[in-house]
């Protein structure tokens, strides 16, 4: 529950993230016109999430999957095991509506991933500005890390990844139809192709199209 309400801070860390980047590398925001035309990039997201959740109110589509269903897409990662079996948990009130998740960690001797995936399909208007941040192509990096919007190839999925460069770890956050969010944590593989190819493990394409 504590991750899920750090998501929601995460667009506008992007966004200052991606701003103080700028400012480092340039000395000062290019200009004023491209902070407007990327402000209207995010409302254009930003409306086209809130349309796609308006069509699912009106097909009655309004609660969030029950976890046993969301267990379904926790995919098997070729060279890992599964640490037992998933879990899962549905909760609801906080004035968000109601919202569940459901997880599984994998190993391989020392290496280990977890992924977790979250349907706030019924508390949409608060996360909704996730997929226009992720899909706006930010970027930033220091000593320690490499942060960067990714293209995973799925319609309607936008993905954010995490490279540590001091550590064999790597996180990837990703937005499916307006509705998931998934994270995967990598510990003792730290490359974007492994952490990108668990990503393409999972069937994307069936959430997004939920």
């Amino acid at each position: 529950m504590k991750k899920l309400f750090l998501l929601l801070g995460i667009p506008a860390l992007l966004f200052s993230t991606s701003c103080r980047n700028r400012e480092k590398e340039q000395g000062k925001i290019e200009s004023v016109g491209d902070l407007t035309e990327a402000s209207q990039n995010v409302e254009k997201k930003m409306k086209a999430s809130s349309d796609r959740w308006a069509e699912r109110r009106a097909k009655g589509d309004t609660l969030a999957l029950p976890y046993k269903e969301l267990q379904s897409y926790l995919p098997d990662i070729n060279g890992y095991s599964k640490d037992g079996g998933p879990k899962g948990s549905q909760m609801s009130g906080y004035g968000m509506g109601s919202w569940s998740q459901a997880e599984q960690e994998y190993s391989n001797g020392d290496n280990r991933v977890s992924i977790k995936i979250f349907d706030y399909n019924a508390a949409q208007q608060a996360f909704m500005g996730m997929t226009a941040m992720f899909g706006m192509g930010f970027s930033s990096e220091d000593d320690d890390k490499k942060q960067a919007s990714v293209d995973v190839g799925v319609k309607n999925v936008a993905a954010y990844e995490t490279l540590y460069k001091k550590e064999k770890r790597a996180e990837m956050s990703m937005v499916a139809g307006d509705r998931f969010i998934i994270n995967i944590e990598s510990n003792g593989v730290g490359d974007e192709d492994f952490i990108r190819s668990v990503a393409k493990s999972m069937d994307l394409s069936g959430l997004a199209s939920k």
